[in-house]
């Protein structure tokens, strides 16, 4: 009745917190309620016990948005002992268009890698070896209700496309469904270190060398029709220019949910005592292009970045 696979990934949040006191009325409305937002803890919608002195609030009787949270009452409903029940709550239609996304995370540098051992570093060209593109329909949500989080469906003339997760999105708003890899798309990346400069920087009398990469990302599109591709690359270090309208940025790791979410870096990171000065020269950069593909072209996003090393 569900799509396990994506139900699976919000059952951390349906989970009661048993330093929260939950009674089971309260518990079971504080899992009804998780599924419309992401990303909190579980006793944020703890509510007040019976008896304790807090009210459940006032009996709602059409589909609407109760403070912060949006309730959709199913009245007159009642299922026996081991029964199952789907019952629609909307619908409605949405304006889509198809949009292809590609994602290059960071990796980390030489210096790096030297200390590694040869499983660490294969495990690494796997990971970084075959950049893929991603097709995903952009919904934008002009419903007189929000997208509550849950999973989805994707269904074009009575075919299943794909099973996604619906995160939340508030009237007005836009969300990307993920459909399939987009084998239409060719991918290239290359990096190459265009210049090394000793003692660029001192501090506290250690001196800093500055390496200069230059890099390329080759796009090539095999679609019979236009497409519309957005691409974001990440750099351990510091973006400098880029062609193509490229759009640069110095992201925050611990405040910034587009990449690292919760502050939780690759599982690689640890593999390596990172020296303690390394975010105060270094962080991540983030390179934005919005790119529109005619059938048939290629085209090369050229970038400049540099990190420090000591």
């Amino acid at each position: 009745m569900a799509l396990q696979q994506n139900l699976a990934q919000l059952s951390q949040y349906f989970q009661p917190n048993a330093a929260g006191g939950y009674s089971p009325l309260s518990s079971q409305f504080s899992n009804a309620i998780m599924t419309q937002q992401m990303a909190r803890a579980p006793n944020y919608y703890a509510l007040s016990e019976p008896g304790a002195g807090g009210a459940l609030g006032p009996e709602i009787g059409d589909a609407g948005k109760n403070e912060d949270l949006f309730v959709f009452p199913m009245p007159h409903v009642s299922l026996k002992r081991g029964e199952r029940m789907v019952l629609p709550v909307a619908e409605f239609t949405l304006p889509y268009k198809d949009i292809f996304t590609l994602e290059l995370p960071f990796g980390p540098p030489p210096e790096v890698r030297a200390n590694l051992n040869n499983e660490q570093q294969r495990e690494l060209a796997r990971l970084f070896s075959s950049p893929k593109v991603m097709h995903k329909v952009r919904l934008t949500n002009h419903s007189k209700y929000p997208l509550t989080t849950a999973p989805a469906l994707i269904v074009r003339a009575g075919r299943v496309l794909a099973q996604g997760l619906m995160t939340y999105t508030a009237t007005g708003a836009s969300v990307d469904l993920a459909i399939t890899t987009a084998v239409d798309f060719q991918v290239r990346k290359s990096d190459v270190e265009a210049k090394r400069t000793p003692n660029a920087v001192e501090e506290n009398g250690n001196r800093y060398t500055r390496i200069d990469m230059s890099s390329q990302i080759t796009v090539t599109s095999h679609r019979a029709q236009p497409a519309e591709l957005e691409v974001t690359r990440y750099v351990l270090g510091a973006g400098d220019s880029a062609n193509e309208d490229g759009k640069i940025a110095k992201i925050n790791a611990f405040e910034n949910n587009d990449y690292l979410t919760g502050a939780d870096y690759p599982y690689w990171w640890n593999w390596y005592g990172w020296p303690y000065w390394w975010n105060y020269f270094n962080g991540i950069g983030r390179i934005n292009w919005k790119l529109t593909f005619e059938p048939n072209q290629s085209k090369e996003l050229s970038y400049e970045w540099h990190y420090f090393w000591r």
